[in-house]
């Protein structure tokens, strides 16, 4: 007589699959203690893309229980800003689509021109939880001569739903001269980049206002304010 008992599976280690190399493209499969996240993340990526946010700068961050949870068991707002951070700075490093390599290098290592913090907002809109993982999506909003827009978030897997979001820009800086710098006035790939960013942006709003038009924000009753 055949044994066909199931081996034990555990219940938290597929609530945490999102860890373990298991759930990565090149894995054998099946995942030895299943996978809830993969339909949770396909989701999510059809939504960021439908809202215009670029696929090809998205970062994924796993909550991790020990390092980015406060005493009440919820994510840091500061462990926000760090997950913000590399997808802000995989935008930059897609700028070599444009740039050449001397320009992209001069860029990184701060010697010719740089995009430089002007100023952001930090909006929190729902608390995370391990154990989730979180995606972080650029969303390219209006280029000017000597700065850049753009809005950033945070998406929960777990919660199918923005957690986070910041609305900053970019000044491009001449490091020599500490001033800002119209990009269009310089030699190499930076006109190329201002003319491929101002088509990004015309159709990340055509994205973002379709969203929009499709999913109408509930109307707000009351005057209470978060």
């Amino acid at each position: 007589m055949s044994d066909t008992t199931a081996p034990p599976s555990s219940l938290r280690l597929a609530d945490s699959s999102y860890c373990s190399p298991y759930s990565r493209a090149g894995a054998p499969s099946p995942h030895p203690n299943t996978d809830p996240y993969a339909p949770l993340r396909a989701s999510a990526l059809a939504t960021l893309e439908a809202m215009g946010f670029d696929p090809k700068t998205m970062v994924e961050h796993a909550v991790l229980w020990a390092e980015h949870q406060d005493p009440y068991g919820h994510v840091m707002h500061s462990q926000f800003m760090h997950f913000l951070g590399a997808c802000f700075y995989r935008v930059m490093e897609s700028y070599d689509e444009y740039l050449s390599k001397e320009e992209c290098d001069g860029m990184v290592q701060a010697k010719t021109v740089i995009p430089a913090v002007r100023k952001y907002e930090l909006s929190i809109k729902r608390q995370v939880k391990y154990p989730d993982a979180v995606i972080a999506a650029y969303r390219q909003d209006y280029i000017e001569p000597t700065r850049n827009n753009g809005t950033t978030v945070l998406f929960s897997l777990k919660q199918q739903a923005i957690v986070a979001e910041v609305k900053g820009s970019t000044t491009y800086m001449d490091v020599k001269t500490a001033r800002p710098v119209d990009i269009r006035t310089l030699g190499g790939g930076w006109p190329r980049l201002y003319e491929a960013f101002t088509e990004k942006s015309e159709r990340s709003k055509a994205l973002r206002e379709k969203w929009e038009e499709e999913h109408p924000k509930p109307a707000k009753h009351g005057d209470s304010k978060m």
